[in-house]
C-alpha cells in the first residue's frame, strides 16, 4: 500500500494546483495527515491568537485520481482513521459561536489513548475520528482550506467516519482530491472552532461513481444518507441540504416531490455541521430503511 506523506500538502483549492501524488482508481493508499494547526499548538502555553492563519488546516494532496474525467463523480471511501497520540483543542475570542465572551484565550492538549481522548482525570471520552477537510478542486479561483463549499473543503461533517463513503462533484480531470484536518472527537456545530485536532493516517480508496450524481457533497454510511450544504446563512444551508434530501428520495423511491417531502419529515433529521467556518453547514439525514 502506498504511503502519501503529509509533507505534500495544500492550503488552498484552487484549479491550478498541480497533483502531488497520483492513484489509480481503487488503489488504496495510506494518506497521512497533520493536524489542523500544522503542529503550531503543542502546549497550553502556545495560544489561537498567535497562530498563523496561512498554515491552518494544511491537506494532504492534491491526488490525481487516474480514469476520472471533470464532471464525473468522485466517491472516496474511508476505511481508516488512526489518531495520533495526543490531540489539541482551543477557544479564542478571534473564533467560535461565542467568540465575544471568551475572556482569555485557552489551549488544552488531550492524549489520546486506548480508545479515548483523556480530558481530564475523570473525563475520558470515547474517540470518534472523523475527516474534517475532505474536497476537490473548485472549477476556478482558489479558496482556503478551511472554507466549505460544493466542492467539499472544510466540511466538519462527524460522519465522514471509517467505513463512510464521500461522494464530490469532480470539476477538473483526475478530481484532485486533498484530505486533512482530523477530529478524534467533535460535536455538531463545533462551537468553539475546533474539535480535539489531530494528526492522523487515513487509508482510503478512489473511484468514479457512475450511479450516483451529486451538486454537493453526499455522505453514505452503512445505514444512512447525509445530504451536505454549506452557505451564508444556516437556512440556506438547511434549504439546500433539504432539497438534495427529497431529491435523493424522489430517485430512490419513485415518488412525486410532495410524497418525498412528507416522508424527509417523517424520517429525516435536520443537523448542523458547523457555525463557525466562513460559510456555515447543515446536513440532512436520510435512513436508509425508509427508501
Amino acid at each position: 500500500m502506498n504511503r502519501l506523506s503529509k509533507e505534500r500538502a495544500i492550503y488552498e483549492f484552487a484549479a491550478e494546483n498541480e497533483p502531488a501524488y497520483h492513484v489509480d482508481e481503487g488503489e488504496r493508499v495510506l494518506i497521512e495527515t497533520q493536524d489542523a494547526f500544522s503542529g503550531q499548538l503543542t502546549s497550553s502555553d502556545q495560544l489561537f491568537d498567535d497562530v498563523d492563519m496561512s498554515a491552518v488546516n494544511p491537506a494532504t494532496g492534491p491526488i490525481c485520481v487516474r480514469g476520472l474525467s471533470k464532471g464525473d463523480t468522485l466517491c472516496a471511501d474511508l476505511e481508516d482513521i488512526r489518531c495520533g497520540a495526543w490531540g489539541v483543542i482551543a477557544c479564542s475570542s478571534k473564533l467560535g459561536n461565542l467568540a465575544e465572551l471568551v475572556k482569555r484565550s485557552r489551549t488544552k492538549v488531550v492524549e489520546i489513548r486506548d480508545d479515548r481522548a483523556h480530558w481530564s482525570d475523570s473525563i475520558a471520552l470515547p474517540i470518534d475520528p472523523h475527516v474534517g477537510v475532505i474536497g476537490v478542486s473548485p472549477p476556478s479561483g482558489r479558496i482556503p482550506t478551511f472554507h466549505p463549499g460544493d466542492f467539499g473543503g472544510n466540511m466538519d461533517t462527524k460522519e465522514a467516519r471509517k467505513g463512510a463513503k464521500v461522494y464530490l462533484p469532480t470539476f477538473v480531470d483526475g478530481a484532485m482530491v486533498s484530505l486533512g484536518d482530523v477530529h478524534a472527537v467533535m460535536g455538531d456545530g463545533e462551537v468553539s472552532g475546533t474539535g480535539i485536532e489531530v494528526s492522523a493516517e487515513i487509508e482510503a480508496t478512489f473511484s468514479g461513481a457512475e450511479d450516483v450524481d451529486v451538486k454537493r457533497p453526499l455522505i453514505e454510511t452503512p445505514t444512512d444518507w447525509i445530504c451536505y450544504a454549506a452557505a451564508d446563512t444556516l437556512d440556506d444551508a438547511a434549504r439546500l441540504a433539504t432539497l438534495d434530501a427529497i431529491s435523493l428520495i424522489m430517485r430512490a423511491s419513485g415518488v412525486d416531490f410532495e410524497e418525498a417531502y412528507l416522508l424527509a419529515s417523517a424520517t429525516c433529521d435536520l443537523a448542523i455541521s458547523q457555525v463557525v467556518d466562513p460559510l456555515v453547514a447543515a446536513k440532512m439525514i436520510v435512513p436508509k430503511s425508509c427508501l
